[in-house]
């Protein structure tokens, strides 16, 4: 054994789970003093603490740059293992210890989508600022290809969306199935409390559109049923909300598709029509989506619990 593999080797046996952390801190910051921070340490700690895990790793892991600091390619490949590890670790220190909501201070990070931001969010903020004052939730929008990819890594604690083709491998429980309906302006000229497929072909569609990356999955699925159908919709708006186009549809003639809960709340408001769609689409069936590992996690099996409760709380659920 050489000089250097001996003293990696020595190194190495005194990784604890402290110097994991700050590994996490340091890769996710790309920053020694935010990671400092983040910690509760000093900027000297946490430069020593650096030098440590390099030497461990035998890789720089953040190198300086006219930019700044960046993350290498093998500390970004380790730091998914490392997420894993301390996840495993934080299981085995916790497992068959009840989770206390009401003394908990705790940060659970959620994929979900946009119906579920305006139907359960703000429901389950609200019940939790009752019982668990110390849980933070952390929302972002899916991204629908690196789902379990989010998952697995631990970048993501929970997905909470209407996934058609959902990844392998994922726990899963249905919370709220609802239809698809159409929607159109109270004065509309020509459509008054029912839908025929002309006109539904005659008049522009404002349709949700993920970023620059194509249509939401709801989109996809008119679009596939009226592929079956031999036709094709005129498009009049692309959004970036489903939610905005309730406002534009009832100041338009433009039509759109949109889950039957979200048409119920904003038609009385903005004096929409709420029209039966005149081809069969499938029902909007949302989900939660976890990792096997977090199966038995206490927290985590709160948390999927509150989702249920909010859920089963809704009008006509």
């Amino acid at each position: 054994m050489c000089v250097n593999d001996a003293a990696q080797s020595i190194a190495s046996r005194h990784l604890d789970i402290y110097l994991l952390r700050c590994f996490q801190a340091l890769v996710s910051e790309a920053h020694v003093t935010r990671a400092a921070e983040k910690m509760g340490i000093g900027q000297p700690a946490m430069s020593a603490t650096l030098a440590r895990l390099r030497l461990i790793f035998s890789d720089p892991i953040l190198v300086r740059t006219e930019k700044g600091m960046v993350v290498t390619p093998r500390a970004m490949n380790v730091l998914i293992k490392v997420n894993h590890a301390v996840e495993l670790i934080d299981q085995a220190l916790t497992e068959g210890i009840p989770f206390d909501p009401a003394n908990a201070n705790v940060t659970f990070r959620i994929s979900a989508s946009e119906s579920v931001g305006f139907l359960l969010v703000p429901r389950l903020v609200s019940l939790l600022r009752l019982t668990a004052p110390g849980v933070t939730l952390e929302f972002h929008t899916p991204e629908l290809p690196a789902v379990r990819q989010e998952l697995e890594a631990g970048d993501t604690d929970l997905v909470v969306a209407f996934l058609r083709d959902p990844p392998q491998g994922l726990r899963s429980m249905s919370l709220m199935s609802q239809r698809l309906c159409v929607i159109a302006a109270g004065n509309h000229s020509n459509i008054h409390g029912e839908l025929s497929m002309a006109q539904y072909m005659r008049f522009p569609h404002a349709v949700y559109a993920l970023g620059r990356k194509g249509g939401s999955t709801i989109e996809k699925m008119v679009d596939e049923a009226l592929s079956e159908a031999g036709a094709t919709r005129t498009i009049g708006a692309t959004l970036t909300s489903t939610l905005a186009s309730t406002s534009v549809v009832a100041r338009s003639d433009l039509l759109a598709t949109i889950p039957e809960r979200i048409a119920l709340d904003f038609a009385p408001s903005l004096g929409l029509q709420i029209l039966s769609p005149p081809l069969p689409l499938g029902q909007v069936e949302t989900s939660m989506f976890w990792h096997n590992r977090m199966q038995k996690n206490s927290a985590h099996r709160w948390l999927r619990q509150q989702f249920k409760a909010v859920a089963e709380s809704l009008p006509g659920a």
